[in-house]
């Protein structure tokens, strides 16, 4: 078995406004169980609000300052402000994101209570409802949503 990644070193997804590098059973098979993950976000910049349905996920701010938002069943919100060496968690199914509160980069690292964690971004949940039930929900008609820019602030496809 092989019991090393280099990975800091791995190819990370690049966006506008940062890096994630992600290990999994995909490319560590070592992992069993968990897989983690080193997220990099510019200043004033944030995680797209997403939902990991196979996994808990405990964060871990290696330096800056952020604020992770969690929301779940039956009106559950909160607001976590972290500082270099706090510690989150986010239970699973519950709606969450990263925010960069500070003037210089955030390095958060992320562990996924599952070897291949799922994710389903906000932006794939709207953008799945029909556009009659959009106008239903938000009173406004559903090209409004199509008028929404992807800015390139989101990470998209896994964390």
């Amino acid at each position: 078995m092989k019991n090393v990644f280099k990975f800091m070193s791995s190819e990370p997804q690049k966006y506008s406004s940062g890096k994630l590098w992600r290990a999994s059973q995909k490319n560590f098979a070592a992992l069993k169980g968990l897989a983690i993950q080193a997220l990099e976000l510019k200043a004033a910049s944030f995680r797209e609000p997403h939902v990991h349905p196979n996994a808990h996920q405990l964060d871990y701010c290696m330096s800056g300052s952020a604020r992770v938002g969690i929301v779940g069943p039956e009106g559950h919100k909160q607001y976590l402000d972290l500082n270099e060496g706090d510690i989150s968690f986010v239970p699973q199914g519950y709606l969450h994101w990263i925010e960069n509160l500070g003037d210089k980069p955030l390095h958060f690292l992320v562990i996924l209570s599952h070897e291949e964690p799922e994710t389903i971004e906000l932006s794939e949940m709207v953008a799945g409802v029909s556009p009659h039930n959009i106008k239903q929900l938000f009173g406004v008609e559903a090209e409004a949503f199509g008028k929404i820019p992807d800015g390139g602030h989101r990470i998209k496809g896994g964390y």
